[in-house]
């Protein structure tokens, strides 16, 4: 049965766990800014949606409900908006055509869905926050090759990697990429000569 468990990061000591009856199976956990509640992908019945687990209550609550696939959420730290992938702007589900990973946002308080204008060629997945919360770093393998961009919230676009291996983890849809909320390093795996290495970069 699925259940979020919550580590001390300096002890490495479980200090939690909270079986989530109704959904069979939970990934990508992200934190809420005020530590109260946590957004995660939640498969039920072989759809996957974002679900908000409220730790005060210990409840697990829908934030999408659809055919669409709704991966790896990203809750930005002012609070405000939690990044997504999702197929829902590329797919057609009248004639079950899957289309690539896109970018989007989620107001939770609304549930309201915008497009992130990111690339519309092949997949944008992976959405991490830059500190000031206005723009979003990801991993597109636009040209071929998945490499770390930034687009602003207004779409402006920025690559910022160029590595002729990739950033890429274990499968085409693993995150590689994590963005720290304060300090804006970032750290991603690149795949060499047989194996996974991590590197950081300064943004």
């Amino acid at each position: 049965k699925p259940a979020l468990a919550i580590f001390n990061a300096r002890s490495g000591d479980k200090e939690r766990e909270l079986p989530l009856p109704g959904v069979d199976e939970i990934f990508n956990p992200s934190w809420a800014p005020d530590g109260r509640s946590v957004v995660v992908t939640a498969m039920t019945r072989g759809l996957t949606d974002l679900w908000l687990v409220d730790l005060t209550t210990a409840t697990l609550k829908p934030l999408t409900a659809d055919p669409f696939s709704d991966l790896q959420p990203a809750w930005s730290p002012d609070g405000q908006r939690i990044a997504f992938a999702t197929d829902r702007f590329s797919s057609k589900l009248e004639t079950l055509d899957i289309g690539a990973y896109r970018l989007a946002l989620l107001d939770p308080a609304t549930g309201a869905i915008t497009q992130v204008g990111a690339f519309t060629g092949g997949k944008n997945i992976n959405p991490q926050w830059a500190p000031d919360s206005q723009s979003l770093y990801f991993i597109s393998d636009r040209d071929g090759i998945p490499n770390v961009y930034r687009v602003t919230l207004t779409g402006e676009l920025t690559q910022i990697t160029n590595v002729g291996t990739g950033i890429s983890g274990i499968t085409g849809t693993s995150p590689a990429l994590s963005v720290a909320s304060q300090a804006g390093l970032a750290a991603f795996t690149v795949y060499d000569g047989g194996h996974h290495h991590i590197h950081t970069l300064s943004l």
